[in-house]
């Protein structure tokens, strides 16, 4: 039986695939194109669900509806759910799910977020139409402020 080296080698934009002395395959790396988008946001108000004990406890849900604008025109719409996951005095851990329908298709994200900080960052975990297979990250800014604003980055 013939042994065989391989390596996997590195550059920017390819990888290299080196099998014993002879064979060598490259490979080149998934092009991205990113793409920014920026929204301010129209707030249009929280709803708060309390469940289980009375008073905020944990799984309590905060639901938020606004729209979307750039340069001053409505340009979509989002909605998004935080549930509390933990409470640690004044401190409200929430996980957060958010939906942005924008004119090409939808995106979607989600993470962690301690209720009063006034920047979280999401991931973007999908999305439809245009957006199809979107990966990247969405930054709220300002939260619950007249100043809020989305900094989407799509990686592909």
């Amino acid at each position: 039986m013939t042994k065989r080296k391989f390596a996997l080698f590195g550059a920017v934009g390819t990888a290299v695939l080196a099998l014993g002395a002879s064979c060598v395959l490259t490979v080149p790396a998934q092009a991205t194109s990113r793409r920014t988008i920026d929204l301010a946001i129209g707030n249009d108000g929280v709803v708060q669900t309390d469940v289980g004990t009375h008073g905020l406890s944990v799984g309590d849900e905060f639901v938020y509806a606004d729209k979307l604008f750039r340069d001053g025109k409505q340009v979509g719409e989002d909605g998004s759910s935080c549930q509390v996951t933990k409470l640690d005095g004044a401190k409200i851990t929430t996980n957060c799910v958010l939906s942005v329908r924008l004119p090409d298709g939808q995106l979607t994200a989600q993470s962690l977020w301690t209720k009063g900080s006034d920047t979280v960052r999401m991931a973007v975990t999908g999305g439809t139409g245009t957006y199809r297979g979107a990966t990247g990250e969405l930054t709220c800014n300002d939260i619950q402020t007249p100043h809020e604003t989305y900094h989407i980055v799509l990686d592909r």
